[in-house]
């Protein structure tokens, strides 16, 4: 049986039929696409927007090395996996939870139940919301649309283009401050 995100990815959207006075005479539809297999689907970049954009900058720089003016480097794609997990980790220190969906019948969920006095956790949780500080600030002071390209393309998971150049700025802005920090 093939998963939910399996099947959501192989679909393609059909363009509604026009008249050439401009009126709908088929409306659009999603179809499921035969060109794309079922193992195909499962590989990342066809769930994600960063793999596939990573995916699409080493084709085009295969075929022509000097010309890939938009390069979303492997740099870019870990770089963006890890803020990820910062936020993450960040959304978990400071107890921020997602409703369950009403479809959602697995036993995970909810608050977890551990002891927020506990020493360790909260060691653990300080350190998270300081990663997350450290991090937004880089990504604050890449540029006035960075936090915006990251919600979007690395949490939101949308394909959003024109956003491409700001998240590529605030993932090297990212980059350079945990290097700064490696090397003190």
């Amino acid at each position: 049986m093939m998963e939910a995100a399996t099947w959501k990815r192989r679909q393609k959207w059909i363009e509604p039929v026009k008249d050439e006075h401009g009126n709908i005479e088929e409306p659009g539809y999603w179809m499921t696409d035969p060109d794309v297999s079922i193992d195909d689907a499962r590989r990342p970049e066809h769930g994600s927007v960063i793999h596939a954009w990573k995916e699409a900058s080493d084709r085009a720089r295969k075929k022509a090395p000097e010309s890939a003016s938009q390069v979303f480097t492997s740099l870019h794609l870990e770089t963006a996996r890890r803020v990820h997990e910062v936020f993450d980790a960040y959304c978990a220190a400071i107890a921020l939870r997602t409703p369950r969906s009403a479809s959602d019948y697995s036993s995970s969920g909810g608050f977890d139940g551990t002891d927020p006095f506990d020493d360790d956790r909260s060691r653990r949780d300080v350190n998270a919301i300081a990663r997350w500080m450290e991090c937004r600030r880089a990504i604050l002071e890449s540029g006035p649309m960075g936090m915006m390209a990251v919600e979007a393309i690395v949490f939101e998971n949308k394909p959003v283009h024109s956003l491409m150049g700001d998240l590529r700025l605030a993932l090297n802005e990212v980059d350079r401050v945990w290097r700064r920090q490696r090397a003190a």
